[in-house]
């Protein structure tokens, strides 16, 4: 049981811990460390979000993959954006001209796997939340429920996430809430095109 941050509104608080633990959990696994380049795909989507702010506190140059309508969003974490689609390979060179040193995947998309296999050399630092079915085949990392080392760590981290958003340096960006009566609703909007940020249920 943990207190919620006085920082944080309900929402934001409800969102936190689940997305703040799982991105912490990818960065660790790749040993993300000051100076390191590193491409987070989806990087403007709940886990995404958690982990270009945790990266770039860690004094790491993040490039990330985005829609073009969320570029903004993206960098006001101070994250470069690339547009997803074919050519990104390049547009990360692009943006990356001294290389990638590790690429964490969000999306689960095959686009995603490919352009960081392209990208990096080492693969074990490459990590997936969500592209499970290409592990053996390619050799890269994988966290989850499943993955023995993950539960033990989100446990451990949990603190340590509360007491940054505490302290202001880790955000949970809401796009929209609704009030329970309107899950439905909810569910909708979480399937289709929504504002940027989370979404929320409220009672």
């Amino acid at each position: 049981m943990f207190a919620k941050p006085e920082t944080l509104t309900f929402p934001e608080a409800a969102n936190l811990l689940l997305v703040g633990a799982t991105a912490a959990d990818t960065i660790d696994v790749v040993g993300l460390s000051k100076g390191d380049t590193v491409l987070v795909h989806g990087a403007a989507g709940g886990v995404g979000t958690s982990v270009v702010q945790q990266a770039v506190l860690l004094g790491a140059t993040v490039i990330g993959t985005a829609s073009e309508r969320d570029f903004d969003a993206v960098r006001g974490f101070g994250v470069t954006p690339v547009a997803y689609g074919p050519g990104l390979d390049e547009r990360v060179r692009h943006a990356a001209p001294d290389g990638v040193d590790a690429a964490i995947d969000t999306v689960g998309a095959d686009e995603a796997i490919d352009v960081s296999l392209a990208l990096v050399s080492d693969r074990a630092r490459i990590v997936s939340t969500a592209a499970f079915g290409r592990v053996k085949q390619d050799g890269f990392q994988v966290v989850g429920g499943s993955v023995p080392r993950s539960g033990p760590f989100r446990a451990a981290v949990r603190q340590s996430i509360l007491d940054l958003a505490a302290e202001g340096k880790l955000t949970v960006p809401i796009g929209q809430t609704f009030p329970l009566s309107e899950a439905r609703r909810a569910v909708e909007a979480l399937r289709g095109k929504h504002p940027y940020g989370k979404l929320a249920l409220v009672t």
